[in-house]
């Protein structure tokens, strides 16, 4: 038994009267409803923003876009590569600025998300359309702020919180048997706020083995104390899908099953200048893979794994430095028929500081350092800085180090097409990257380039199709990426134009390490990428158009994917509204896939109603 499994029951017993003392000894003040603080790329606020490259998607932007999933929206934003093997969702790989699903962060209201088991799982989000308030993407090195995965970026997905009484209700079909619907029930009870919501997505296959069936649940509470704000949420999702050609070529009838669910219990309070936030969270994945569907019980694997533990954040604010520092205590635990039982226990501790120099200047300085029962301790360091050449233009520039443990699967897993290796070592990179932003009344355009030397990099390689995946430490890559973008708002100015916006981005990425076999991630990226759209008005109908351009490391040929949506208010008043909606995905039909040898969904058509009351 390690030290970790001895520890943790106290631990989380500690973590529980922490959370306790936070909110009842030095907060017994005046109520008082606090403002919002959502910060990814700091636990600070300034007014002068970030040194870092940050997009922001609000409650309206993921409301108008031509796509329901959150993996699909985000994959508009330039240096975010959607490696897809299914839509809606189902199950997608966020790569950001060339590095690999395992080599980025995922959060829930600043909460570690990422599955210890592998990667593949992270993006299997416990949540309903109905929850997402704002999701926050912060490109480049993020360790010094949440740990091991950060070497590409960090995507922080937002929680609504439960509101007065409302009630949403959705329907929609479309082809190849698609279906989806969903309600949400907002319930206050006295100074305790409440919702539920749900939602079912089910539809048949587009290539032989792709037919899924989704079902989404999630309660979240809310409560404004004398000691704090205090907030709760659970989350559920169950999907059972056909994996054709998931993870290997050489086994085409593959099926999986997945079950995620998410709790977590947070507070903030503040006195003062100081803010204290403590959390408690637990996540559990469960999943059943069939490598081959026709043949029962062979080479089929069942893993439930968890990850759970506390943390406890502080914040003082003082007119001459900022500061934040905290720790948190977590475990990895996986139960699997092909790994076995494992786990791993983490201790993280951290703290950032933002000096007021002068009122042009941003700087914040950063480190974290990170235990593990199974690894070395890591240290990451970072710095970011943004001085304001004028009121609207400013020069950024930012340098971070990054790592990651291998996951389960990496070390562990073994199957007649995938070979682990227990002898692997941490991955680890420095980040160097500097911009210019623009910004006005409603336009803003941003320019950068950034350099990312990994080592020990992590992959699964083989020397021709026909062999087995084998994971190793293959070494030294090098990437280097230019991104630019420009969005462009013209009904912030005049609420009668036509325009409501209008974005357009570039991303070009080189990524090098000599090398004479296959690799399954860490050299396969997109080498170049143009997201462009425009939303508009016309005839009481909004429309929004996005045009896709990918061109992928190695291959000759790219593809351009155009996706549209048009929304209708039938009755738009206080108190009720009515909306019906058109979508149309890859409208001009293209052949493509996002993972090699898996074709995505040609044109596909859906329709329908969303009530609001």
């Amino acid at each position: 038994m390690t030290r970790y499994n001895i520890f943790m029951p106290r631990i989380a017993t500690f973590a529980v009267i922490i959370f306790a003392l936070s909110s009842g000894t030095a907060f017994c003040e005046e109520s008082h409803q606090l403002e919002k603080i959502v910060v990814t790329s700091s636990r600070i606020q300034s007014s002068l923003g970030t040194g870092r490259s940050v997009t922001t998607l609000d409650a309206d932007n993921m409301a108008d876009s031509a796509y329901d999933a959150l993996q699909d929206i985000i994959g508009n934003i330039g240096g975010i590569d959607i490696r897809r093997r299914s839509p809606e969702g189902i199950q997608s790989d966020i790569n950001i600025r060339g590095a690999t699903f395992e080599q980025n962060t995922l959060l829930i209201d600043g909460i570690y998300m990422n599955d210890p088991q592998t990667g593949h799982y992270t993006m299997d989000l416990p949540l309903t359309s109905f929850d997402r308030e704002e999701v926050e993407i912060l490109k480049g090195p993020a360790s010094s702020l949440y740990g091991a995965n950060s070497f590409g970026g960090v995507i922080n997905v937002i929680t609504k919180k439960p509101e007065d009484k409302k009630l949403i209700v959705t329907a929609a079909g479309g082809s190849r048997n698609y279906f989806s619907g969903g309600a949400s029930i907002s319930y206050p009870a006295g100074i305790l706020k409440n919702r539920f919501s749900m939602e079912w997505n089910r539809a048949g296959s587009y290539i032989p083995d792709s037919e899924f069936d989704v079902i989404n649940l999630s309660e979240s509470s809310a409560i404004n104390t004398g000691f704090g704000d205090y907030d709760f949420f659970f989350g559920y999702s169950n999907k059972d899908y056909g994996a054709s050609t998931f993870y290997s070529n050489l086994y085409p009838r593959q099926a999986e099953s997945t079950d995620t669910r998410f709790f977590k219990l947070a507070g903030r309070a503040e006195s003062g200048r100081l803010k204290i936030e403590p959390k408690l969270f637990l996540r559990r994945h469960y999943d059943k893979f069939s490598l081959d569907k026709n043949r029962p019980g062979w080479q089929t694997n069942y893993s439930t794994n968890y990850t759970y533990g506390a943390g406890l954040g502080f914040v003082i604010e003082d007119p001459f430095l900022d500061a934040a520092y905290g720790f948190e205590l977590s475990e990895d635990r996986i139960f699997s028929t092909n790994m076995q039982k494992h786990d791993r226990g983490k201790t993280g501790l951290y703290a950032e500081i933002t000096p007021h120099i002068f009122d042009k200047l941003y700087v914040n300085a950063g480190i974290r350092q990170d235990t593990f029962s199974d690894f070395e301790t890591e240290y990451s360091p970072s710095v970011n800085m943004k001085y304001a050449l004028f009121d609207f233009l400013s020069a950024r520039a930012a340098i971070g180090r990054s790592f990651r443990v291998p996951t389960f699967t990496d070390l562990y897993y073994r199957d007649a097409a995938n070979i682990g290796n227990g002898d692997l070592k941490p991955e680890s990179s420095w980040t160097y990257e500097a911009g210019l932003d623009y910004v006005s009344e409603f336009v803003n355009c941003s320019a950068g380039y950034f350099r990312r030397n990994s080592t020990d990099t992590i992959d699964w390689t083989r020397m021709n199709t026909a062999d087995p995946w084998r994971v190793s430490n293959i070494g030294t890559v090098e990437t280097n990426g230019a991104e630019a973008s420009i969005g462009i708002t013209p009904r912030k100015v005049d609420s009668l134009f036509p325009i409501d916006r209008f974005f357009l981005s570039y991303t070009a990425l080189d990524s090098y390490r000599k090398h004479d076999y296959l690799s399954k991630y860490a050299l396969d990226y997109l080498k170049q990428q143009i997201s462009a759209g425009i939303d508009y008005y016309l005839f009481g109908f909004k429309n929004s158009w996005v045009l896709n351009y990918k061109k992928r490391v190695g291959d000759m040929s790219s593809s351009v994917v155009v996706d549209t949506k048009l929304t209708k208010d039938i009755i738009k008043r206080d108190g009720l509204r009515f909306e019906v909606f058109l979508e149309i995905t890859n409208l001009f039909d293209e052949d493509y896939s996002e993972q090699s040898g898996i074709p995505m969904p040609g044109r596909w058509i859906k329709s329908g109603a969303r009530i609001e009351f």
